[in-house]
């Protein structure tokens, strides 16, 4: 279950990165390639934060997707670490914790799903597997379910 507090912050932290960057909320929209209503909704929290948002953000301007859900770190990623990221790595992850968000009865809160696609990220790098790949282990099978 998500607390409110996660779930504001994070929306509140998506307004905070338009301020950053100095965007109107129809021109990020339109940089995020959104419509304006579903973006607004995201910045006053009506709607929940989906993959594709953060995938976005980051690809556009490199916001990293663990301080947006969390506040953990630097909202922006360093140069270096950005261009180290293994986006296929990244996007694998990313479509698997949808994946078991879709089975869950409510969505991870925001700090579980952030350390959920950090540690997810992690195995893929160390064990040269795809997120599919290390989720098919039956050990990390059962902590899905």
């Amino acid at each position: 279950m998500s607390s409110t507090t996660d779930h504001e912050d994070s929306h509140q932290r998506v307004a905070q990165v338009r301020e950053h960057f100095g965007l109107s909320q129809d021109k990020m929209a339109r940089q995020l390639g959104l419509s304006l209503r579903a973006y607004a909704n995201y910045e006053r929290g009506e709607r929940a934060i989906p993959i594709e948002l953060l995938r976005g953000l980051y690809e556009q301007f490199s916001v990293d997707p663990v301080w947006l859900l969390s506040g953990d770190g630097n909202m922006i990623l360093d140069r270096d670490v950005r261009y180290r990221l293994d986006q296929k790595t990244l996007d694998g992850v990313l479509v698997s914790v949808e994946r078991i968000e879709q089975r869950l009865e409510a969505p991870l809160d925001a700090k579980k799903k952030a350390r959920l696609i950090g540690l997810l990220y992690e195995q893929c790098q160390l064990l040269r597997e795809s997120a599919e790949q290390i989720l098919k282990d039956s050990r990390i099978g059962r902590l899905t379910r």
